[in-house]
């Protein structure tokens, strides 16, 4: 007797047993995922001009937030500047101990520069 391809073929599929519904819903779950790390979603144009214009909004208020932190550092040293020359009322010179008292330093200064010079 002999047994050409088909034949061989029923004959193989008659040993084999048929898989169980487990085997088949983990291939199946394996395959969806295979199928999603080659396919990975996109995505849409409506979603990415959402998350555009939420960064626009965003940084629109940090700016606005900045200024206002710009503008309390150039107020601090107006002030800091105006206290260091008109000192009104003797508030740096009530503050600062002896040692930093405000003098006159144009003469004192020059005079002991000019004895370490020689």
């Amino acid at each position: 007797m002999s047994m050409n391809e088909d034949d061989l073929t029923r004959a193989l599929g008659a040993l084999k047993e048929p898989a169980s519904d487990d085997l088949m819903s983990r291939v199946l779950a394996d395959a969806a995922l295979e199928q999603g790390r080659r396919a990975p979603p996109q995505p849409s144009d409506l979603l990415l001009a959402r998350v555009l214009r939420d960064a626009r909004r965003a940084a629109a208020g940090r700016r606005r937030r900045d200024s206002w932190a710009w503008g309390g550092i150039a107020a601090a040293c107006a002030v800091g500047i105006f206290l260091g020359i008109a000192d009104p009322g003797g508030v740096v010179a009530s503050v600062a101990p002896e040692s930093y008292a405000m003098e006159d330093l144009s003469g004192v200064y020059a005079f002991q520069l000019a004895e370490v010079v020689e």
